[in-house]
Order: structure tokens, then sequence, then C-alpha cells
């Protein structure tokens, strides 16, 4: 575990809702991975109100389903922001993201651009899934996984590191 993983979950604590958003032309790694979080923090706070909040989806991956739908600027305001998989702020398919009192980064890309009140970077890991997966792992003490979240995390991790063929 490291210090970023611990202020990122303080964060997730101190708020009572919390949006999750992805890049725009989705891959199986931002919707693995925005999803697997989503489904962690709803297994574990059920008190807390999480929505995902993307503008675009991925037709190879719409077998999971619908996403929830975009809330009003005003439901922004007092949520967390959990930026995913995306280097640049610009990249990010639902630019409302900055309506949020905060938000913080966990991506595994190459650094670009520093943003948000706690950042989690990690260029070495093959994919935001694994980290996500690095995540529970570090605080599985107390946070819940089921069979639904493996899945999403598991299916980023496959498309990111082609089918486990790079590092």
């Amino acid at each position: 575990m490291n210090e970023n993983m611990k202020k990122i979950l303080d964060k997730i604590k101190e708020y009572d809702k919390i949006l999750i958003f992805r890049h725009f032309r989705p891959d199986g790694d931002a919707v693995g991975s925005t999803r697997g979080l989503a489904e962690i923090l709803k297994l574990t706070y059920p008190e807390k109100k999480i929505y995902l909040q993307n503008t675009d989806f991925s037709d190879y991956l719409s077998f999971y389903g619908e996403e929830d739908g975009l809330l009003p600027d005003e439901e922004y305001a007092d949520a967390l922001g959990i930026l995913m998989d995306t280097a640049t702020m610009k990249r990010i398919s639902n630019q409302k993201f900055s309506l949020c009192k905060e938000f913080v980064k966990i991506d595994h890309h190459i650094p670009i651009e520093s943003y948000g009140v706690a950042e989690w970077v990690e260029e070495e890991r093959s994919s935001t899934c694994e980290m996500v997966a690095a995540f529970y792992d570090a605080f599985k003490d107390e946070l819940k996984i089921n069979k639904q979240a493996a899945t999403y995390i598991y299916t980023g991790m496959v498309t990111d590191s082609g089918h486990f063929r790079f590092r």
C-alpha cells in the first residue's frame, strides 16, 4: 500500500456521494475499472450514493448493461469525483467532473497532467483495473468484493494486457 492509496480511501470515506468518471471512447480497462470500483464501493458503503457519470459507452461491452444516467449539475457540488484511466482532464468523457467539490485521479498512464486533491499513478501497471485490484487487496480488511466486481476488473486486465501477453 502506498500513501496515495490511503489518501484516496480517506477521501472516499469523507463523502456521502461519489461520482466515477473515465476517458471517452472507453475500452475494457476504462469500463472495467470504473464499474469494478463502483461495485466495490457500493458493497462496502451501501449508505453512500455512488454513480457512474459518463457520456459515451463501449458497444463491445454493452452486455454489462446500462450505466447510471447523468445527474443534474447541482448533484455534483457536494460530491467526490474519481477520475480513472486518463492522463489528462480533457480526455474525460463527462466534463462536468469539474463541478465536483473535489476529485481524485487513479491512472496507469505515463503522467502528463497532474490534477486532483489526491493522485495515484503507477505507469508500470498493466491497467487501471490492476490498480483497482491492488486497492482492494491493500484494504481487503475493510472493503468488500463480489463476483461481479471481480469480473469487471478482470475484463480490463485482460484487454489492456493483450490477454496477458504484455507486462
